[in-house]
This record gives C-alpha cells, sequence and structure tokens, in this order.
C-alpha cells in the first residue's frame, strides 16, 4: 500500500485539437443541359467561437484559450493535485459554411494506464448527451460543447501514485462533409412557432427548468395544436406539452404505435396495476428488494437486491420503500411495497398485479398508500407523523407552545396570556391530553371539522415547525419513493434505458411550498378550521418552483430522480387549458400537491381532461408519465398529426 501521498501534484497539459476533414473540394457539377445554368459557391468553416471557463475549475498555469491564427484549436495547461479537482470549459462549435458537416472521428490519446483509474474527462453537448461519431452540424448553426477534465473523488490510496504524472492529451474532433441535414427539435420549434402561433403560444412568467435557477421564460412555449403534437419515441406514442427553457421538448406518454400512428383509441395493453392500499401484516422472514423487474407475458415480478429484515416499531424505517413477495420466495404474481408506518406489525402497503389498462397509461396506482400526513403529497418522502382522531377532554389544560427538557414537554401559555387555556383554538394547539401541564408525548391538533378533531404526536425534541419542516422542508425531506414512482421506475428500467442519453435532465416541480402557512392550524396560531393548503390549491400557470427540495431532476441530491421521468405538472396542464388534449377516457396522475385536510390530495386529470382534479393520493388512476426531449434528437419525419407523427431518430 502507498501511504503518505498527501501532496502529491499530477499536472496535466490537455491540448484540444479539432480537426476538419475536407468536405466540398471533390463536389463537381457537369451539366449539359441547354439554357444559362448558375452553379453557386460552397463554403466550408467549421470552428470554435465563445469559450468559457467554469468559475469553479481550477486556476490554469495556461488559460484555455482558442487559438488566434487557427481558430480550429484550443491549448490550456492545468495542475490537478487533489481528487474533485477539474477544470471545465464550454465552447461553440460554429458551421459558417454552407455545407453540414458530420463527426467521422472522436478520440483522445494520451491518458496512461497508471492514471486512467485516477483521471477521466467528458466531451458533452450542453444538454449533456455525449459528442460522438455521427452528430451532424447543419449548416449556418452551432453546437455548444462542454469539455471537463477531472480528478476523481472515489479512489483508494492504493490508486494514488508515488511520483508527479505530466500527461500530454489531445482530443480530436474530425468533420467531413456530409449530404445530411439535422432536422432537429430547436428547428422544429421554430417552425412551430412561425406557422402556428395561434396554437403554439409564448409562456411569459417565471420557470424553474434547472436546479437552483429561476429565471423569466424566453424559450417556454406551450402546444395547442391537436395536429401537430404527436411524437413517436422509442416506438411509443408521445404527446408534445411545452419546450423548456433549456432547448428541450417535455411529452407525456400517449400509449403505442399502431400502424405507424398515434390513433386516439387503440384498446387496451397490459400494465402494472396497483389496488387501492390495504394494511399487510410482515413478517421477518420474507424477502425484500430494493426495486424490481417484471414479465408481461407471465403476469410476474421478480426482486432485485434481497435481504431478509425485521418490521417493528424500532426498525420500520429500514424497510419503507422496498418490495416484497410477502414469502421467501423472489418471484410472484402479486407484489407489494412498504409505504409507511401503521403498527409494530401492520405496513401501509401498495398491491401490484398486472392487468389489462387504458392504452394511454403504463398501469394504474395510487400516488401513495398511505394518505393520513402532509408528507404523502411528495413525489419523495421522509418523516411521516400520520394524524390521529379524537378530542381532548373538556378538562385537558391546551397550550401555545411547548419547551423540552429532559425528556418532557412542558405546555407553554399564549403571548399574552398567564396561564394555559382549556379550549380548542387558533391559539392552543398544543395539550398533553390532560390536566397537567407536562408530558413526554404531546399531542398537536392542527383541524377541527364539525365533531372530528384531528393531530398528530410529537415525541421527542420536536415542535410543530420542527414537523414540517421534517415532512415537507428539511434537505433529506425525499428518502423514499412514493408508490408512483416505483411503477415509473419500474417500467423506465425495463423499456426506455437504452434512449436516456436522447433526453435531458430537467425540472419536474413537487411544489410542496403552502400558501397559507401563517393562517391554516399548522401554524401555532393559525385556525383550526383552516386546512393545510400547497402552492396548486389554486389553479395557476405559474412555472417556478421556489424550493430546491421539490426540482426533482437526476443530478439533483436534494431531490434525486433515479431516472430522467416524471409525471405532469398541474401548471403545465393549466397552460394548455384544452381539456380534449389531456383526455384519456380515464382519470390519470399529476405531480402537483393540492391540499391535506384530513386526507392528502394532488392534483389529476378527469376523464375529459377538465382542468381542476384533485384526488386523495391512496385512489387508484392513471400512470401517464413525462419526459423531456433533449435539443439533440432529431425528427427524419412526419408532421405532427395522428396519422403523421413527427419520428424521433
Amino acid at each position: 500500500m502507498k501511504k503518505n501521498k498527501k501532496n502529491l501534484i499530477y499536472s496535466i497539459l490537455l491540448l484540444i485539437l479539432l480537426s476538419i476533414g475536407i468536405g466540398y473540394a471533390y463536389l463537381t457539377s457537369n451539366l449539359s443541359i441547354t439554357g444559362s445554368t448558375k452553379v453557386t459557391g460552397n463554403t466550408w468553416d467549421i470552428h470554435f467561437a465563445n469559450l468559457v471557463v467554469n468559475s469553479n475549475s481550477v486556476t490554469a498555469t495556461t488559460p484555455a484559450s482558442i487559438d488566434p491564427t487557427n481558430n480550429t484549436s484550443i491549448n490550456y495547461a492545468i495542475t490537478l493535485d487533489k481528487p474533485g479537482d477539474f477544470y471545465e470549459f464550454t465552447v461553440d462549435i460554429v458551421n459558417a459554411g454552407s455545407i453540414p458537416g458530420k463527426i467521422n472521428l472522436v478520440t483522445i490519446n494520451g491518458i496512461t494506464s497508471e492514471v486512467e483509474d485516477i483521471i477521466d474527462y467528458s466531451i458533452t453537448y450542453s444538454n449533456n448527451k455525449l459528442v460522438q461519431v455521427n452528430d451532424i452540424l447543419n449548416a449556418n448553426s452551432s453546437k455548444n460543447i462542454k469539455v471537463r477534465i477531472y480528478f476523481i473523488e472515489d479512489i483508494t490510496p492504493e490508486d494514488l501514485l508515488d511520483t508527479e504524472a505530466n500527461l500530454n492529451l489531445t482530443l480530436s474532433i474530425i468533420y467531413n462533409q456530409s449530404n445530411e441535414s439535422e432536422f432537429d427539435i430547436n428547428a422544429l420549434v421554430q417552425q412551430l412557432k412561425t406557422e402556428n402561433t395561434s396554437c403554439f403560444t409564448k409562456y411569459e412568467g417565471q420557470v424553474t427548468d434547472q436546479v437552483g435557477e429561476t429565471v423569466q421564460a424566453s424559450n417556454v412555449y406551450f402546444n395547442k395544436c391537436a395536429d401537430k403534437r404527436n411524437i413517436i419515441f422509442n416506438n411509443m406514442c408521445w404527446q408534445m406539452i411545452r419546450t423548456t427553457e433549456t432547448g428541450g421538448i417535455k411529452m407525456v406518454y400517449n400509449g403505442e404505435v399502431v400502424d405507424n400512428k398515434c390513433e386516439s383509441t387503440r384498446g387496451d395493453h397490459k400494465g402494472i396495476v396497483e389496488s387501492n392500499y390495504n394494511l399487510q401484516t410482515l413478517s421477518s422472514s420474507y424477502l425484500y428488494g430494493d426495486s424490481f423487474t417484471y414479465d408481461i407475458t407471465n403476469n410476474t415480478f421478480t426482486l432485485t437486491d434481497t435481504t431478509t429484515a425485521t418490521w417493528s416499531d424500532s426498525t420500520y424505517e429500514n424497510l419503507i420503500g422496498k418490495f416484497t413477495c410477502k414469502t421467501t420466495s423472489d418471484t410472484c404474481t402479486t407484489l407489494y411495497e412498504i409505504n409507511g408506518y401503521f403498527s409494530n406489525t401492520d405496513a401501509f402497503a401498495s398491491v401490484y398485479r398486472i392487468a389489462d389498462t387504458n392504452y394511454a397509461q403504463i398501469g394504474k396506482s395510487s400516488y401513495n398508500a398511505n394518505y393520513r400526513s402532509p408528507a404523502m403529497v411528495g413525489y419523495m418522502f421522509n418523516k411521516v407523523y400520520n394524524y390521529k382522531s379524537g378530542a381532548p377532554t373538556s378538562e385537558s389544560l391546551m397550550g401555545n407552545d411547548v419547551s423540552y427538557s429532559n425528556g418532557t414537554y412542558t405546555l407553554l401559555p399564549a403571548d399574552g396570556e398567564t396561564e394555559l387555556g382549556t379550549t380548542l383554538d387558533a391559539t392552543h394547539h398544543y395539550t398533553c391530553n390532560t390536566t397537567s401541564s407536562t408530558c413526554n408525548k404531546v399531542k398537536y391538533y392542527y383541524y377541527s371539522s364539525g365533531s372530528d378533531n384531528y393531530y398528530i404526536e410529537l415525541n421527542g425534541e420536536e415542535n410543530i415547525e420542527e414537523a414540517i419542516n421534517n415532512m415537507l422542508y428539511n434537505d433529506n425531506v425525499n428518502r423514499y419513493n412514493s408508490s408512483i414512482k416505483g411503477i415509473i421506475d419500474a417500467w423506465y428500467n425495463q423499456n426506455m434505458l437504452s434512449k436516456t442519453n436522447m433526453l435531458e435532465d430537467t425540472v419536474y416541480c413537487n411544489a410542496r411550498n403552502m400558501i397559507n402557512q401563517s393562517t391554516n392550524g399548522w401554524n401555532k396560531d393559525g385556525s383550526l378550521t383552516t386546512i393545510m393548503n400547497f402552492k396548486n390549491y389554486t389553479l395557476n400557470n405559474d412555472l417556478s418552483c421556489i424550493n430546491v427540495t421539490d426540482q426533482f431532476t437526476v443530478s439533483n441530491n436534494k431531490a434525486k430522480l433515479t431516472y430522467p421521468v416524471a409525471l405532469l405538472e398541474d401548471e403545465e396542464r393549466y397552460n394548455i387549458n384544452t381539456p380534449s388534449l389531456m383526455a384519456t377516457g380515464s382519470n390519470w396522475w399529476g405531480l402537483s400537491p393540492n391540499y391535506f385536510g384530513s386526507n392528502a390530495y394532488v392534483r389529476g386529470m378527469g376523464t375529459t381532461g377538465n382542468v381542476g382534479s384533485n384526488y386523495i393520493v391512496d385512489f387508484n388512476y392513471g400512470v401517464r408519465f413525462v419526459v423531456s426531449l433533449s435539443t439533440g434528437a432529431v425528427i427524419s419525419s412526419g408532421s405532427g398529426s395522428e396519422e403523421s407523427p413527427w419520428v424521433i431518430e
């Protein structure tokens, strides 16, 4: 084992050379038609422009710059001296000529075997798609690429070197002339904006399509054209929803392709169906898996990454989000997803089977099997405080706040009061449910409706503010998958994985921010008759997403998707505002929380695509997911109608 290598320096000299294949030199014209003929001139000019270095890069000894005498090469020198160091820049590859170019070769030389385990590089387009052979650069167009060289963080002491390593790296991208032109997504958007202004409309508000970046939208357009929105991608039918600020196109799954068409009625197909939740008694002898695969033909599920575990008051958190056949086998025809705690022996669980479903859906599911907590409006969730019902006794002391010390809560009176109250009202939410002002578990009443009074129980140092943060806002709030995310991830892994490089990692907003936090019953000074309303309690067209923990992407560690896929946001449906374009004949789930009173509600679409539908999260409705095509995707044919959909290559 190599030791004491803390101060090793790895110097890396990287030369980026873009070689341009000669294209137009062998074009010839031999015209023999009688008359006057003019042959236009052609130009070949592919070069670099607009280089920008990432400000978080290490300081370069020779900063990256485009050679002013030869704008087809970039040179720089850097030193990487510890794991995690990197140097990164973006640069445009510009085709200023009249002939399309196609990449013939992408190579890198100079990474030796002694450093291949500690030094790596990447070269991608701005949408993170790899730069690769056969990529086309249209005439009079450009593409932005990102070049990154970095010291790998996840290394062992054995990987380090005894001496300094000097590397001379050469990256070559060779373009040859092409007789093809790329009909890309951006070109399609420009065409639609020009030809269909009445139904392809610009969005004028704020948008959050990248993590942590809410901006005034300039590139977001909603497609309201019935005959200009049908797409075939991965041999599946989709409907275009909108463009993203980052240049992609969000689209919603719309069933199978039939005779190269995306018809409005195509009958049933098999998919995963999850029945409404029920309580399941769990055994320590059962096998539990992190995920699952399924066989449509044989109607079976198979667990992956299995283990045995015990369900109890002290260990149940280890099993939430896992799947089981409720046997010692890893294969079954009925699968259970553990979705929440009910008792020392029983769990809230989703029950999956294979069945025929409506054509525009991959299956049916509850959003979450447990409806008894605000946490259950989350596409992912962590801490759950299930409510209980029952009024405090008439003699019970009621407080406006609590203190906590040595395992004991103490009720505190409201401001301006010297004594605790005995009435459940806007400033008296906490109680031990006795005539005592102290207890080791305290009840917090958040909602009262007629004779029904609902509370959660706090045990530990938590007050209501901390409980709300644990359910909705903390950095670790996204620990477990919702029921519907479990189905989507399994389906994606089995049917879409090979197309991931054609999708962009845009934001899917699970907006859990409350619009009435100062007045509802979850505020210690709030009204017990006022429910918790989320952003989408009121219909709106606002595409901003203010909480980073609600901005679901593959790249966001605080709201991390397994794959670049989720559900339709209610704001997207509202901006389209054409129910017939959303209709499938079935109810189906969206992504947006609605409210929590005595149940958790999430927005969805009705059978006619009507705006304003909201459903209790344990209802069993359609799963119709959304992906976003990257700017590098290419449309090879079609007009966007059901009879002639755009075909993505």
